[in-house]
Parts: structure tokens; sequence; C-alpha cells
């Protein structure tokens, strides 16, 4: 093993990637309280395990997405710039297409969703012309203005390889708290308090944030070995545009072998933040994998496990 940095970290909350908006995760914290359980015969103090805890708090920039509207469908091979402040989803149904190309490169050759980050171009190449909506990528405001009354998944993921530990909760964000200093850097302070479960550590079962723009079956992880103590999942689901996708963790016993589902987040039809578990008396075998089904034509997620080594995990 070898000491790591937190280099290349990413950070989603809510259904929100806001990797590139938070400067700082400035605690990352599981902590378990302790019960005062000193005797009258005893010379020290003596402490039970209490209930599990867990806290999150960020630093970020201020970032928002406005409206967007969607520009006329142009000539075929006729670049369209995105001149938002803001990357957009570019839906694209219908027509016959031979090339769609993002800034000057190939990024398909059929209908379906493309991302344009902002100030770079759109072009499609067809005989008979399409039609396309533009939407916007929601980014920090849109997620942290609204101070949401029910629970959010926030999710820490150290590094964005399929293995990596992740650290995630099911919490309530307390707060949205801007300062503006004298030099004019605007950031704001943000903490979300564990509800229910507490932090939980985990490993990625995607590289990060992937996308499938139809029903896929992703690569294997092999989790070294089977567990008997069942698991618990989360699932940033931070864009769709479709009816629907479903989000299932299947396992099996060999690499190769006959996959089966383990844990099924369900049908879902918008973006956000999801916890789901099975039981902890279920087997877990050493090979994982995440599958996607549904109607869609884009969808980016992130998807975290954590396998109870031991008995009697219970929340």
């Amino acid at each position: 093993m070898a000491k790591a940095s937190g280099l290349g970290d990413n950070f989603y909350i809510g259904g929100y990637d806001l990797s590139g908006d938070v400067a700082s995760l400035d605690k990352i914290s599981a902590p378990i309280a302790t019960l005062e359980a000193t005797a009258v015969k005893q010379v020290a103090e003596a402490r039970l395990f209490g209930q599990r805890d867990g806290a999150m708090q960020f630093t970020t920039y201020f970032e928002n997405t406005g409206s967007t509207s969607t520009p006329g469908f142009p000539a075929s091979n006729a670049p369209v710039t995105n001149t938002n402040a803001w990357s957009v989803f570019v839906t694209i149904t219908g027509g016959t297409l031979t090339n769609v190309l993002v800034n000057g490169v190939s990024a398909g050759t059929t209908a379906g969703t493309y991302v344009v980050p902002a100030g770079q171009t759109i072009a499609v190449t067809y005989s008979v012309a399409p039609t396309w909506a533009w939407s916007g990528v929601l980014t920090e405001h849109n997620a942290l203005s609204t101070l949401p009354r029910t629970d959010v998944i926030a999710m820490y993921a150290r590094g964005a390889a399929i293995g990596n530990a992740a650290a995630c909760m099911q919490g309530v964000q307390l707060n949205y708290d801007f300062t503006r200093d004298a030099k004019g850097s605007l950031t704001a302070q943000v903490e979300v308090d564990a509800d229910q479960f507490g932090m939980e550590w985990g490993k990625l079962l995607t590289a990060g944030l992937r996308v499938d723009t139809t029903a896929t079956t992703g690569p294997f992880f092999d989790n070294g070995a089977a567990f008997n103590f069942g698991a618990q999942a989360y699932l940033e689901l931070v864009a769709l545009v479709g009816t629907n996708v479903d989000v299932q963790i299947q396992h099996a016993t060999t690499s190769g072998g006959t996959y089966t589902s383990l844990i099924d987040f369900g049908s879902k039809t918008a973006i956000g933040g999801f916890r789901a578990s099975v039981s902890n008396s279920t087997t877990v075998n050493e090979f994982l994998k995440v599958v996607t089904s549904g109607t869609f034509t884009y969808a980016q997620f992130a998807v975290v496990i954590n396998v109870n080594p031991i008995a009697g995990v219970v929340f």
C-alpha cells in the first residue's frame, strides 16, 4: 500500500455533481457516542459504545444555472455555439444522421443526448433533419440554495476508479452560509449531519460518474471474497434524459458466472440521491456489477456499496 493525496476526488450531493465547485471537504466524520458506565468501585471512567453518527462540512464556490432556451435547428454540419455560462444537454430525436460533432470532434452517429460545455459547439451531419431540445446542466446554487426539508444523500469519492474508497451518508443539510471577502472571493460553508444511519465507508462500483446511453451491464468488481452479513448501497443519479432508469447491483460467485440481483434501487424518473440495503443475513457474492435498464438516452450516476464484513450490523 502507498500513501495517497486527495487530488482527483469527487463529491456529489442530492443528485448533483459538485466536484467542480467544492473547494474543500472540511470534515468527514463518523463518530460513535459513548455512554457513561462508571461504577462507584472504579477509579477511572468506564464507557460503552452508543449510537453511530456522521457529518460532512464543505466549502464551495458559487455557480448557478439559469434558464436555457433551445436554438433553431441548423443546416447539416453547421456548428451552433452554446452561449450559456453553463454546460447543456442536447437531446436529438428523429431524422437521418451520420455524425454528431461536439467542438469539432465526433461524439456519435445517432440520435441521443450529448453534453456541450459552455462556449463549445455542436454540429449535426444529416440527410433528413432531426429535432433537438436543450436543457441546462444544474450546478452548485441549484443544488444547495433550496435548503431541502427532507434528507439528502452525500457521497465523497476518494478518486474515481472502481474499488476506490467512498464515504456516504443520508443526512440533513443545515445551512448555506456565504462569505465574500475583501478580495472578492465568494464561498459558502455547508454542513450535512447524518440522519438514521450514520456515516458509511464503502467502495465505488463505478469509475466516478458513469454515463449510460442505453441499458448497460458494467464491468465486474472483485471484492476479494464473499461475505454473509448483507450490504448497504448508495446511488447518486446526477443526470437523466428520458422516462426512467433502473440501477441495480448484481453479484455472482465467479467473474464469468451467472449474475443475479443483489440490490435494486428501483425505477427512477428524476435525479437524486438514494440509499438501499439488504438484510444483514444476506450472502453477498465476491463479484459485483452495476446494471441499468429503462427508457432513457442519457443517465449519469455513481454507485457505492458497503459490504458488511461482520455479523450483527443493525440500523
